[in-house]
């Protein structure tokens, strides 16, 4: 069974990247990389949930275990957090909650009864681990265990950001994610990224909280001196990239170099 949050916990800084490409092969590739976790993408690009039930499953085998493979849902509503579950996911990521009480439904739609709404038919998770004994009752009964599902709210507003401390609070929430791009349009800014007073106070806030909490902050990161100063903030989790870019930035890298290589040839 996963349990995303001690391995924070107990591992320090953990590594992973945004998973969006519908391929199996990409799953792969990916789950062979050494990444700590990964975010499968259903609420920006067209995964369903029988293509996540495949990543997740993939990624897992391909890892031996290593890699935790979380689903960000495409919204707080039931089916998606238990569509997601049952893929065997390690835990959910859900976009845009901005209250304490929207944190509370969610880890609400993410436990079984009488915790919980979420219904029993974990008919793929039980094979998605490598370690599973293959049993839907083994896995119902370590599900049940807070910490082998994380819940992963996002804080991507300012409105977030005012409520960090009631959305970390929460009883059942694991952490927070922080979505830069969406919580920057919010604070009037532009772009992934900045050194803007009002951007970093944000970013201090929501790890404060987590502090607060004993609960870690994660957030996505696009570039090494981004990567360097969120550590300094005291983020413990870092979504750096994801495999679209990799994909465009290694083939453009590749072109480049070839095409070097033809002018020194001179032919």
């Amino acid at each position: 069974m996963w349990s995303f949050t001690s391995r924070v916990r107990d591992e320090g800084l953990l590594v992973g990247t945004f998973v969006g490409l519908d391929s199996i092969h990409a799953y792969q590739i990916i789950g062979n990389a050494g990444y700590d976790c990964v975010i499968l993408d259903m609420e920006h690009t067209p995964m369903s949930a029988r293509e996540v039930t495949i990543a997740v499953g993939t990624i897992a085998a391909a890892s031996k275990g290593s890699c935790a493979p979380l689903v960000r849902v495409p919204s707080h509503g039931l089916e998606w957090v238990k569509w997601a579950l049952d893929s065997g996911a390690a835990g959910v990521v859900v976009p845009m909650v901005e209250t304490g009480d929207q944190a509370q439904a969610v880890v609400r739609n993410s436990r079984y009864p009488p915790d919980g709404a979420r219904s029993f038919g974990p008919l793929h998770a039980a094979f998605a681990h490598p370690d599973s004994d293959r049993s839907q009752l083994t896995y119902f009964d370590a599900a049940r265990k807070p910490e082998n599902i994380a819940i992963l709210p996002m804080i991507e507003s300012a409105r977030g950001v005012e409520n960090a401390d009631s959305i970390l609070a929460a009883e059942g929430v694991s952490g927070v994610f922080v979505g830069p791009y969406d919580l920057r349009v919010s604070l009037g800014l532009q772009g992934g990224d900045g050194a803007e007073d009002v951007f970093i106070q944000a970013l201090q806030a929501i790890v404060a909280a987590g502090k607060k909490a004993g609960k870690p902050a994660g957030i996505f990161t696009g570039t090494p001196q981004a990567l360097q100063r969120n550590i300094q903030l005291g983020f413990r989790f870092f979504l750096y990239h994801g495999d679209s870019t990799l994909l465009a930035t290694a083939s453009k890298n590749s072109v480049q170099e070839a095409r070097s290589i033809f002018q020194q040839a001179k032919l």
